[in-house]
């Protein structure tokens, strides 16, 4: 049996498309039909069947996919890792999944050291508000706000973070420096979109029983930082992409804050690979050095707008 095809097979079942599979493996969407077609004939059964747009798999597909991920864990833990403790060198690619804020207002910048340091290593960041699945091979390392507790995972707490409310001087000599969460009510709010929240820990705006209502909301804190910076409104944002944005002053702080943690997992079948651990080590160690950077909020209180 053709592990190629085997390693088709079990991407159209994690993703259920034909075309999905097709861009996972940068294959194109005629090979993956013809590699699944080809598996097929030779085990003598259908795998899966037609649901519209999707293929849904079948109960000999899904017997076919807990074996095959059996065969892929050892592929992956015990024959990939062949070497690993003696690979000086690190080569080939690391896709790390995180969220959006993590990943576009500070994984971004510390990822091209790495790089320049190790030359023949590709990274790929998947920066999306989204939660990754290891087990799905969606990405090498995950990044997330809540703690895996499902899974063949290594995980560990990167680091705790800060998070507070912020404005700017222009916003607030406008609509005044409010003084307390009460005084909220009375101001232009952005924040997530509820409906689309992936963990609550993105809630930031549930405060006790305060009625919050906002007039821009997106599923991108990218996007409210960067409301929040035109003058147009007041939003929570963590204390590390805060930092550096001069327009920003604190309001409510250090009398409200939020503390939220970043937690960094690893299939244990990738966990022993040379590019992987070295890569874990070089991003906790980026965030050890920077810890202060993550807990700025409750020492940058600016109060000469009040």
């Amino acid at each position: 049996m053709d592990w190629d095809n085997i390693r088709v097979f079990l991407h159209i079942a994690r993703t259920g498309r034909v075309i999905d599979a097709a861009k996972a493996l940068a294959l194109d969407h005629s090979t993956i039909s013809r590699r699944l077609a080809k598996l097929e004939e030779s085990l003598g059964v259908q795998l899966f069947e037609r649901a519209g747009r999707r293929l849904r798999i079948t109960s000999a597909g899904e017997d076919l996919r807990r074996s095959a991920v059996k065969l892929e864990s050892i592929v992956l833990q015990e024959i990939g890792g062949l070497g690993a403790e003696t690979t000086t060198g690190m080569t080939g690619r690391v896709r790390i999944g995180a969220p959006e804020g993590l990943g576009v207002g500070y994984l971004g910048g510390r990822i091209a050291a790495i790089m320049q340091d190790y030359p023949n290593l590709d990274i790929e960041l998947v920066a999306l508000p989204q939660t990754y699945s290891l087990s799905s091979r969606e990405a090498d390392i995950a990044i997330s706000l809540d703690r895996p507790e499902e899974g063949s995972l290594a995980t560990r707490k990167l680091t705790d973070y800060e998070l507070g409310f912020y404005a700017t001087r222009d916003y607030l000599g406008r609509n005044g420096f409010p003084q307390t969460l009460n005084d909220l009510t009375g101001h232009t709010l952005c924040g997530y979109i509820a409906g689309l929240l992936n963990t609550r820990e993105l809630a930031y705006l549930d405060i006790a029983d305060l009625k919050l209502a906002m007039r821009f909301t997106s599923t991108s804190i990218i996007a409210q930082c960067a409301m929040i910076e035109s003058g147009m409104a007041m939003g929570v944002l963590p204390a590390y992409l805060a930092a550096g944005k001069h327009l920003l002053v604190p309001v409510l702080q250090p009398s409200f804050l939020l503390r939220r943690s970043y937690w960094l997992s690893v299939h244990e079948d990738l966990r022993r690979h040379a590019r992987i651990r070295k890569t874990v080590e070089l991003l906790t160690a980026a965030v050890r050095r920077e810890r202060s950077l993550f807990a700025k909020a409750s020492s940058t209180r600016d109060t000469s707008a009040s």
